[in-house]
């Protein structure tokens, strides 16, 4: 979680120079929350969607809007709770009692119209007299501004002193006139009406405020999806930030910038959750990352903040709403989420010594913090820079294959009591880099949530074990396997019985335009397991081929690329034969993108204590 932290300090740290809003916090999301331009669409007003949602677009729309109105529960970390939702707590502080009647709106106070108008609408001869004296009022003081205004200093001293008397004139009649609007104009009187028929105005907007919030909730409770439902309905600002680059900033990191990214972060321990930011480790084979990311404020046409902070607002439950400074289970609501830190096209370097072979390995999950990247090694042409690629592929990320992975890291860090050499080819080694740090004292606890499995944060071995002696092989990685991942290296295995090469067969791709017949650069391909637990993520080259290795068995491909319709075929490994195939793609206006959440933008609400 390193660099995946300093990434978010980076992203922070610009925000804070954009914005003025002291109340709002960002959070850094700990767990792989990715989203695919198509699902973010579905949250988009009806008006703005091509076609009405049906079934299960409509399902769809309300699980991710209960996502992303998860509540935050501390002020270190946000992550999805559809458990604790702004629309449950918001609905039910709406609903409260508040001991006002909408139909109070029209009853007037009639004692201050009357002081005002008379039966037939004509001003009083109170209010005659207060506006006769205003009147007078306004002239004096702009006959006061224009006589301070013609003062010379080049006048003679006999010129200074009339100036003087005259000043003097005035500002007694001033203070005389003063008099005369407070006993002569009513000034008290016409005020003080006036002061209390605004006050309605305040509290018509109120209530009108409550009324719609109320009327909104409740058109959901009784209706429940429908097409013309707006409950679910978020409006993004930038609106098409998932359609173009409008809203995306690019940004490139170096090492060094990530190291002092992260001692800053440190430096701010308890802006991170411990789990996090505890573990200090060097991603050794990191040279610096790239991406593209955004900011994007969600607007809710339901949710009203002014209603909840109004003075004519009233709570009498047992638990407080906020106290305008923590975000904790103690508060009903001590912030919402505002705004989505996203991020898209997450390149990381790696040092050039790597070879395509360990990155290649299909016994491993490489992770960016929670984020799992592709086993493919890719080159800048330009630059010769060697680089990895995010999975974005959202089937792919959720499937059973990488599940067992996953798990099958969990159990190995329950299980591992030494670590176990594995071979790899030549790393070049880098002296000041230890391998481990102590960590005893550090406690690590469980991270939870509710649309992810559970993370576990353990503790590094001793770094002064007497393991077994092992065979001494060069350049061993050893297999400490995490979720997220404690030890230094970027790409050790999960499976601590590698898969033999010779049990291999070599798959030969190609993807070609059905129409041109040309070759398709750089379309992404999706190879799971149908009987075993493999996946592969890769993307064709310049002549639109790949080539890469499977074991035995059954496969389902699916091949996506921008401009084309997606292209899903079945792949049987029957043998060690090499196997060849050319898939060609069907031309179509279609776009596919995935952004990951690394973080959200919270505001904390002001201070609403509870009215008993």
């Amino acid at each position: 979680m390193k660099y995946y932290t300093a990434l978010f300090q980076k992203i922070k740290e610009y925000y804070k120079t954009q914005s003025s809003n002291s109340s709002e916090m960002a959070l850094i999301c700990p767990s792989l929350r990715v989203y695919e331009n198509d699902e973010i669409k579905l949250l988009l007003p009806q008006i703005l969607l091509d076609d009405p949602l049906k079934g299960e677009g409509l399902l769809k729309k309300q699980d991710l809007s209960f996502q992303l109105n998860s509540l935050p529960t501390s002020d270190t970390f946000w992550d999805v709770n559809p458990a604790n939702t702004l629309f449950t707590v918001y609905g039910n502080l709406i609903n409260s009692e508040q001991g006002l009647n909408p139909d109070s709106i029209a009853t007037v106070n009639e004692t201050a119209q009357q002081v005002l108008y008379d039966a037939k609408g004509k001003a009083t001869k109170e209010k005659k007299a207060y506006d006769k004296y205003l009147g007078l009022y306004e002239t004096l003081v702009r006959e006061w501004e224009q006589h301070v205004a013609a003062y010379d200093d080049a006048a003679s001293e006999d010129e200074k002193h009339i100036w003087l008397e005259k000043l003097n004139v005035i500002l007694l009649k001033k203070e005389k006139l003063a008099v005369d609007h407070k006993l002569l104009g009513y000034k008290k009187l016409i005020e003080e009406a006036i002061k209390q028929l605004n006050s309605k105005d305040g509290l018509e907007i109120f209530l009108a405020n409550l009324t719609n919030s109320r009327n909104t909730m409740e058109l959901s409770k009784k209706t429940g999806i429908q097409s013309l439902e707006s409950y679910h309905d978020i409006n993004f600002v930038p609106y098409d930030f998932m359609s173009n680059d409008s809203g995306w900033i690019k940004l490139s990191i170096g090492k060094q910038e990530l190291d002092q990214l992260y001692e800053t972060a440190k430096n701010e321990k308890d802006a991170f959750p411990d789990e996090v930011i505890s573990i200090d480790y060097d991603e050794r084979n990191i040279i610096g990352i790239e991406l593209e990311f955004s900011i994007v404020t969600m607007l809710r046409n339901w949710f009203s903040l002014p209603t909840l902070t109004s003075e004519y607002f009233k709570w009498n439950g047992t638990q407080p709403i906020s106290d305008g400074q923590s975000i904790s289970n103690n508060f009903l609501l001590p912030a919402f989420p505002k705004k989505l830190i996203l991020i898209k096209n997450l390149k990381i370097n790696i040092d050039p010594s790597i070879s395509e072979t360990v990155v290649n390995n299909i016994d491993q999950l490489i992770h960016f913090g929670p984020i799992i990247m592709k086993n493919q090694l890719f080159t800048n042409a330009n630059t010769n820079v060697r680089f990895i690629k995010a999975i974005k592929n959202k089937e792919t990320l959720e499937s059973n294959n990488v599940k067992y992975y996953s798990t099958k890291t969990e159990q190995n860090d329950s299980n591992m009591l030494e670590p176990t050499p594995v071979t790899t080819p030549p790393i070049k080694p880098i002296a000041s880099a230890p391998i481990y740090k102590a960590m005893d004292s550090i406690k690590q606890p469980w991270i939870k949530t509710t649309m992810a499995p559970t993370i576990k944060m353990m503790p590094i071995i001793n770094p002064t074990p007497t393991p077994t002696p092992a065979p001494q092989v060069p350049n061993a990685i050893l297999g400490i396997k995490r979720f997220i991942r404690t030890n230094p290296i970027l790409f050790p295995p999960v499976i601590t019985t590698p898969t033999p090469v010779k049990t291999l067969a070599t798959v030969v791709l190609t993807i070609t335009d059905s129409v041109s017949k040309q070759n398709v650069y750089k379309s992404e391909i999706s190879v799971i397991g149908t009987n075993n637990t493999i996946f592969k993520e890769i993307e064709s080259d310049k002549n639109g081929a790949i080539e890469f290795q499977l074991p035995v068995g059954n496969y389902k491909v699916k091949v996506k690329k921008d401009g084309y319709k997606v292209f899903e075929s079945e792949l049987k490994i029957e043998n060690l034969i090499t196997v060849t195939r050319e898939y060609a793609l069907a031309p179509e206006s279609v776009t596919y993108d995935s952004f990951f959440l690394i973080g959200m933008i919270c505001e904390k609400l002001p201070q609403i204590p509870k009215i008993v």
